[in-house]
Order: C-alpha cells, then structure tokens, then sequence
C-alpha cells in the first residue's frame, strides 16, 4: 500500500497525463486549471518544507484538502467523473497531516519522500505553466503574466 507520499506523487503522474486536454479547453478554463495546480503545486512545496523541517504540515496539507475539493469543478470535462473522483479522493486522503508526517518521520528513506513529493510539485508545476502557456483555441498567444507565480516555460 502507498503512503501518503507516493500517492501524492501517483497523482501528479496522473493528472500530467491529461495536459494536451487542459491545453485544448478554452482560455478561461485553463486559467482556472492552471491557477489551481500551481497552487497545488506550491502547497507541496510548502509540505516538503515542513517535513524537512520536522514540523506538522498544517497549512499545506488543509489547503491540499481544500484543493482537492476544487478539482471536481477544475477538471471534470478533461479526466471524466470517475478519474476526476479518483484524484480528487486521493488527493484529499494523502493530505493528512498526521498520516504524511508519521510516515516522514518514522521513515528510513526520507530522502526518497522528499523526492517524490518534489518530483510531484515539480510536475504539477509543469502541468500549470503548460497548460497556461498552451495557445487559445483562437491560435493567438496569452500576454499577461502566469497565474499566482507560475513560472512561464
């Protein structure tokens, strides 16, 4: 059984797997995509942070929870209900606090944690900014700036 740390990592596995399809919806659709995984991406960040840090993640992991809520309405016509659900649930479950940080702490393979929650917020990172930057149906480019500090590729 995964951990809370793996199960991050499977999501943002799975949910890159679907960026041709978020790039393909209209400019307001992906801009909502796109803002919420960069936050989502950041709150893993923040969690990676804590961990490393020894501390309970609070913050990063109720607005990981809180994210995972959102992701029905962000994503539905892209994964379908059922992938959508799936995600949305295991996003919500591996954003525990207790769970998470049990499993960092009593873990002899902090290291390999920290990676695969790096490499999830490095992908879902990838995911915001690809989809962002991905041209309106139109074929004409977006100017403004990222949504909440996505990087441009």
């Amino acid at each position: 059984m995964a951990g809370p740390a793996e199960t991050l990592s499977f999501v943002a596995r799975r949910l890159i797997q679907f960026e041709q399809r978020f790039s393909q919806a209209g400019v307001e659709r992906k801009r909502s995509a796109s803002a919420l995984f960069s936050q989502i991406s950041q709150s893993i960040q923040v969690l990676v942070t804590d961990l490393g840090r020894d501390q309970l993640p609070h913050e990063a992991c109720r607005e990981l929870i809180f994210y995972s809520t959102k992701l029905k309405d962000c994503a539905e016509e892209e994964l379908g209900p059922t992938e959508t659900e799936r995600l949305a649930l295991a996003l919500g479950e591996a954003s525990d606090k207790e769970k998470i940080f049990l499993e960092y702490r009593s873990s002899d393979r902090k290291g390999y944690l920290t990676e695969e929650l790096e490499k999830a917020s490095i992908l879902i990172r990838a995911l915001a900014n690809g989809i962002y930057v991905a041209p309106p149906d139109s074929g004409v480019g977006m100017v403004e700036s990222p949504p909440n500090g996505a990087q441009g590729v």
